[in-house]
Formats: structure tokens, C-alpha cells, sequence
């Protein structure tokens, strides 16, 4: 890399970092806003999924001696971005996650190609939890019951090219048509 390279990447590497944040907050307050108990605890699981992705690259954000702003200022930030989602209904809101979401797959891997070598395990988890995340608000449209169960597996999952073959198949299907950036990235994973 490149002074200009390396600048650029620490730069969206720590963009990366505290928008997990913002988002673990995100999905947090937008908790609040839904009546069902059910759809609360899955923005619950949400939020968690997105500090784990926090918690991955958060040693490479200690590795190049970035300095992200205050986790309070963050929340708030994330808490804030609610607004426009605040009075969705829940299919409403996975519709959000399935037409928006994939194209932050796209930023994940342009950040993937900036990095050095030994930064690539933990951004690859970073990249596959959004796959996570739009692959559980598809089997949520589609009704299926392993939404959650397909959560936690693909997120305990140890690296993005370990990911269970049903959730990487389950990913190619559903965006086959769409040929969005998830299909993309369900081919790279199988590639793996």
C-alpha cells in the first residue's frame, strides 16, 4: 500500500468501525418502536449481530492507532437514524433491510481491497455480517421459522468463508434474480 492507499483505508476502516456502532444503535432504539415482542427481540438480535461486526474490527482499529469518537456520541448518532424508520411496519422494515442493505456490501469490499493481507480475516467477518443481516430480513419476508436460528448460526459462524452451505445457498437463491451484491458475495463465499 501506498501513503495515499494507507490513508484511504485507515480512513474507511474507521468509518466502518463506528457506523457498527451507530448500527448496534440503530437496531437498538428501533426496538422501542415495535409493539410486537417477538419483532423487538429480533431487532435485539440485530443490534447484536452489528457489535459483533464492531467487535471484530475493533482490534485493527487499535492496530493502526485509530481513534474513533466516543461510543455515547455514537449511540446517540444511531439512535438518531431511526426517524425515518420509526413508523414502519415490520414487513415494511425488512423490505428496507433487502432493497437497501446490499449496497453496503459494495463499501465492505472496497474496504476489503484496500486492506493489508493480515487485516482481511476480520474484515471478511465484517462484510459477511451484513450478509447476515439481509439474508434474516429475507427469510423473514418469506415467513421462514429458521430466521433467527439462521442468525445466530451465520454470526457464531468463525470466518465469512465458513459460512454454513444452506445460509450461502439460501443467499444466492434469494437474490439470484436481483443480482445484487449479495449474490456476489454468496459466490465468493462459496469460492472460499
Amino acid at each position: 500500500m501506498t501513503k495515499t492507499d494507507d490513508t484511504a483505508y485507515l480512513k474507511a476502516l474507521l468509518y466502518h468501525y463506528e457506523a457498527e456502532i451507530l448500527g448496534e444503535a440503530y437496531f437498538s432504539a428501533l426496538a422501542d418502536c415495535f409493539d410486537d415482542a417477538a419483532e423487538r427481540e429480533k431487532l435485539t438480535l440485530l443490534a447484536a449481530v452489528e457489535r459483533r461486526a464492531a467487535d471484530t474490527v475493533r482490534p485493527l482499529v487499535d492496530k493502526h492507532g485509530l481513534v474513533p469518537r466516543d461510543e455515547t456520541v455514537l449511540k446517540a448518532i444511531g439512535a438518531e437514524l431511526t426517524g425515518p424508520h420509526r413508523h414502519f411496519s415490520w414487513r415494511q422494515f425488512m423490505t428496507h433491510i433487502t432493497v437497501e442493505y446490499p449496497a453496503y456490501l459494495d463499501n465492505f469490499h472496497a474496504l476489503e481491497k484496500m486492506a493489508p493481507e493480515d487485516d482481511l480475516v476480520a474484515l471478511q467477518r465484517l462484510t459477511h455480517h451484513e450478509v447476515v443481516l439481509i439474508d434474516f430480513a429475507q427469510r423473514e419476508m418469506a415467513n421462514d421459522p429458521d430466521s433467527v436460528p439462521g442468525v445466530i448460526r451465520s454470526t457464531m459462524c468463525g470466518s465469512a468463508r465458513r459460512v454454513p452451505s444452506k445460509t450461502t445457498a439460501l443467499v444466492q437463491a434469494r437474490c439470484r434474480r436481483l443480482n445484487t451484491p449479495v449474490q456476489r458475495h454468496a459466490r465468493w463465499l462459496q469460492r472460499g
